[in-house]
C-alpha cells in the first residue's frame, strides 16, 4: 500500500517530465535523472521526496532495516541510492554510525537562497526567451492543479498534493531553458530549499496569500515579461526565507547564536 501510493507520485514530481532526456545526454555531461537505473532510481525518488518533504527530519538516522521495510528493497539497492543523495548533499556518512539526514542551519539556508535567486533568475529568463506554445500551456495547466489545492485545502501546504504540484508548477516556468547544467543546479537548489520551506510549514504563523503569488508569477512569464517575472521569482522567494528564518524554533536560536 505504501509503496502505491509513493508511485501515484511520480509524475508530478519527476523534474525531467516532458523532457527529451536521450536528446541532453548526447549534448551535455549534466547530471541527468536516469544516472542510476533500474529499483535503486525508484528508491533513491522516494527516499528523497521523504527527506525533502520532511518524512525524515534533519540529522535524523536512516536505519537500514526500517529503509527496507518502508521501500521493499535491498540493502544493495539502499546502499547505492543513499551514496547518490551523499553526492547531492541530502545526507551524511559517519564512520560506525552509517547515514544520516542532513543538518540544517541559518547560514546553509543563507547560501542556498543566495545562490537559488541567482539560478531562479537566469532560469526564468532563459525560458522565457526559448518558450514555445507547448511550455505556455504546462505552466496553465501546472497552475489551474496548484490553485486547485489551495482552493479546495484550508491549510494547502500541508496538504499531500502541494509538494509535488508547487514543484511542478515551479519547474514548468524554466523548462523551456536551453541550458541542462543550469536547470540541473537549478532543480538541486529547489530541492534543498523545499527542505526549510517543510520546517516553515509547519511553525508557519503568518498567512500569505500564496495564490495570488504563484498567478501573479505565472501571469508575468506568460507575458514575457523578464525583469517581472525575475523580480516577482525572487520576491517569492525571500518571502518564504522570512517565514522560516522567522517562525522555525532551531533556526531562530542559530540566528541568535551567530550574532554572538
Amino acid at each position: 500500500m505504501a509503496n502505491s501510493r509513493l508511485r501515484k507520485k511520480r509524475a508530478d514530481r519527476n523534474p525531467t517530465q516532458g523532457a527529451d532526456v536521450r536528446s541532453v545526454a548526447l549534448i551535455t555531461s549534466a547530471p541527468i535523472s536516469s544516472a542510476i537505473s533500474g529499483p535503486a532510481f525508484e528508491v533513491l525518488r522516494n527516499i528523497r521526496e521523504d527527506i525533502v518533504t520532511g518524512v525524515f527530519q534533519p540529522n535524523e538516522r536512516l536505519k537500514f532495516d526500517d529503509l527496507r521495510d518502508r521501500y521493499d528493497a535491498s540493502i544493495g539497492t539502499l546502499r547505492e541510492a543513499l551514496l547518490h543523495l551523499l553526492s547531492e548533499g541530502f545526507v551524511r556518512s559517519e564512520a560506525y554510525r552509517g547515514f544520516t539526514v542532513a543538518s540544517v542551519s541559518l547560514e546553509d539556508f543563507a547560501d542556498i537562497t543566495r545562490l537559488r535567486i541567482q539560478f531562479e533568475r537566469q532560469a526564468i529568463e532563459d525560458a522565457i526567451h526559448h518558450g514555445d506554445d507547448q511550455w505556455e500551456a504546462e505552466i496553465v495547466t501546472s497552475l489551474h492543479l496548484l490553485q486547485k489545492v489551495i482552493s479546495e485545502n484550508p491549510t494547502p501546504t500541508r496538504s499531500p498534493d502541494w509538494p509535488p504540484r508547487h514543484r511542478r508548477f515551479h519547474h514548468a516556468l524554466v523548462a523551456a531553458g536551453r541550458s541542462p547544467w543550469l536547470l540541473h543546479f537549478r532543480a538541486t537548489l529547489f530541492d534543498q530549499a523545499e527542505r526549510y520551506r517543510s520546517l516553515g510549514r509547519i511553525y508557519r504563523r503568518s498567512p500569505r496569500d500564496i495564490g495570488a503569488e504563484h498567478q501573479a508569477l505565472a501571469d508575468a512569464v506568460l507575458a514575457r515579461n523578464v525583469a517581472r517575472a525575475c523580480d516577482l521569482s525572487e520576491k517569492h522567494i525571500r518571502g518564504t526565507v522570512e517565514n522560516v528564518v522567522t517562525n522555525v524554533p532551531g533556526l531562530q536560536a542559530d540566528k541568535k547564536k551567530s550574532k554572538t
